[in-house]
């Protein structure tokens, strides 16, 4: 059985995110993101999937503005991966969200242009999600690293 659990402490955040990161190097192979994905996760709303008492996977979600969060960082563990996890931490970030009156929730990834087959996995799941492309940029991570802005309305 999975459960979420909505986590307060910043070092517990930071720790699950870098732990969990880098089990993946398929999606989170360079190093400079992986600290500064575990560095800022401690400064954002925390949402983790525990099997157990191990954590398993985490969603974590920043304010952009009072109408729209951002997904900085989520992650699975591939062995837990298509079991219905990505699905329920996000919705259970969304539902704390509506509360709160947001209006969109986006999302960066990478983009439609590069060939990367897990990532190719991940837009997938994205709009299986209710996100839809907005737009890709080269210039937030470089001509190698299109990023996708996803956007789903909330």
């Amino acid at each position: 059985m999975i459960n979420i659990i909505k986590l307060t402490d910043s070092g517990q955040k930071s720790n699950i995110t870098n732990s969990i990161l880098r089990l993946l190097p398929e999606w989170f192979g360079i190093e400079e993101a992986i600290v500064e994905y575990a560095g800022g996760s401690g400064n954002t709303d925390f949402y983790a999937a525990y099997r157990l008492d191990e954590p398993v996977g985490f969603i974590s979600i920043k304010a952009i503005n009072i109408y729209t969060s951002e997904i900085y960082v989520t992650a699975v563990l591939k062995e837990y991966q298509h079991m219905g996890i990505g699905k329920k931490l996000l919705e259970t970030a969304q539902e704390e969200l509506i509360n709160k009156n947001v209006k969109f929730l986006m999302v960066k990834t990478l983009g439609d242009s590069h060939p990367d087959e897990y990532y190719m996995k991940t837009r997938k799941f994205y709009c299986k999600m209710g996100f839809y492309p907005l737009e890709e940029l080269k210039e937030i991570w470089g001509e190698e690293c299109p990023c996708l802005i996803m956007v789903k309305a909330l």
